[in-house]
């Protein structure tokens, strides 16, 4: 046929045809990048037994407690313990059967004193679900918190010893998390050499120190003190005979205690903050430093000079590491609970992380070179002639048709080994969605 006879009918239905699947070709669902699926959450799972916890509560948590409803864990000494569990939240993409899948463990901030697993005040839950919503296993973990307090009267102190101590106990529990995620790896569903971090403040501090602190000598003398217990090896708690260190962090408003751990580590980080951020320094500084009128007593708090995001990303820089920053002038904070930044730096964490999940040498540490993968091979089988299709994996997936003109023409849900009759639509060519694989066009004539 002449295309000048070309009636303006077909004319039309060839346009939409085309668009439709240029549309269907851009927009196909990827494994990481695009939420697949529901999430189920398991709550206190253990991933490391008869850990000690302070157990002496000093009395200003008791009278912050009573007077602003807030828990602040101070203590009074080291010296008196209880063991106890360390738990995680387990988040995990619903009917999803990929046994090597990416994990993430994110960890809250609140300054060693504050902050919980299932904080929503902060962005930890949000996080954890998004990112197991576009295939990940994440994990929310509680690190022990808690510093000592001395003093009396109106006059209390936390010493930057006590603090660096508190900091070093939280490293060891990030460390376990790690571990447990690689030594259970085949029961998760994990890649084990596809765990990474996303620590906010001083769980982004805590993050920061599992990727470049290697050992216990790489930590000051000095919290050795003599009237306290021995911290012992940063991997004493829980599972033995695995790498403690994740492939991968993200560090929102973060530091390290010396800059000289970095070493010639490649381990790929995304470095967030703020430039004008007082609470943890964008360059170098003592964090939280000074003294604070709580519940009619004074308290000063002493704590160790800490390196920011700003040296961190000069020592790269320097040494032609593979990394990434999101720097912003004149941010303070945790400023992704501005409207204005919540969603760019949710985005720069996300594909940061869809970078390094979605590689094909998953071991490689080299950003640059990595060539990305896309979705998994489609699990949908079309039968004779498209009358009816199947999936070779899950259960009760969501599906839905649509036509040429972008309508729903069916939906439902389907497990695999079921078969979906298609006999009732009309001839025509269709778009195949079903959830979490890539959607495929097909045709159906008679």
């Amino acid at each position: 046929m002449s295309p000048h006879k070309i009636s303006q009918k077909g004319m039309f239905a060839a346009i939409a045809t085309f668009a439709l699947f240029a549309s269907t070709a851009n927009s196909a669902d990827v494994r990481y990048k695009d939420r697949l699926f529901e999430v189920e959450k398991k709550k206190d799972v253990t991933f490391a037994s008869d850990v000690p916890y302070l157990s002496s509560p000093h009395m200003l948590t008791q009278v912050i407690q009573s007077m602003a409803g807030e828990t602040l864990y101070f203590y009074s000494s080291e010296n008196e313990v209880e063991n106890k569990p360390l738990l995680m939240d387990l988040y995990t993409p619903t009917g999803d059967t990929e046994k090597k899948r990416a994990a993430v463990i994110v960890s809250h901030g609140g300054a060693m004193i504050a902050g919980a697993k299932d904080d929503t005040d902060q962005q930890t839950v949000n996080y954890c679900d998004s990112l197991a919503a576009r295939g990940y296993v994440t994990a929310s973990i509680q690190y022990r918190r808690g510093v000592t307090v001395s003093g009396s009267g109106m006059s209390y102190s936390i010493d930057s010893v006590d603090f660096a101590r508190t900091v070093y106990r939280g490293v060891q529990d990030v460390s376990a998390a790690v571990r447990y995620m690689r030594k259970n790896a085949d029961k998760l569903g994990v890649d084990p050499n596809r765990i990474y971090l996303i620590g906010n403040s001083s769980g982004a501090i805590l993050s920061l120190e599992n990727i470049y602190a290697k050992k216990e000598s790489d930590f000051p003398s000095y919290m050795n003190k003599a009237d306290a217990p021995k911290l012992s090896a940063i991997d004493i708690y829980g599972e033995q005979g695995v790498d403690s260190h994740a492939n991968g962090a993200v560090a929102l408003w973060g530091a390290i205690h010396n800059k000289d751990i970095i070493g010639d580590n490649k381990t790929p980080v995304l470095l967030v903050h703020g430039t004008d951020d007082e609470t943890v320094l964008f360059k170098t500084g003592r964090p939280l430093g000074g003294g604070y009128s709580m519940a009619g007593s004074t308290l000063t708090i002493h704590t160790p000079t800490l390196y920011g995001s700003f040296v961190i990303d000069s020592i790269l820089t320097a040494k032609k590491t593979e990394h990434e920053t999101y720097f912003v002038d004149g941010a303070e904070h945790e400023f992704y609970d501005d409207y204005e930044y919540e969603k760019p730096v949710q985005d720069k964490v996300f594909n940061f992380l869809y970078k390094l999940a979605s590689a094909e040498n998953s071991g490689s540490t080299d950003i640059k070179h990595r060539v990305f993968a896309q979705a998994q091979n489609s699990a949908i089988q079309m039968g004779k002639g498209n009358m009816h299709f199947s999936i070779a994996r899950g259960n009760n997936l969501k599906y839905a048709i649509m036509d040429i003109r972008g309508r729903s023409v069916m939906t439902g849900k389907a497990s695999a080994g079921q078969s979906v009759d298609l006999t009732a639509l009309n001839n025509g060519v269709y778009v195949l969605r079903v959830q979490g694989e890539k959607a495929i066009r097909f045709s159906i004539t008679r």
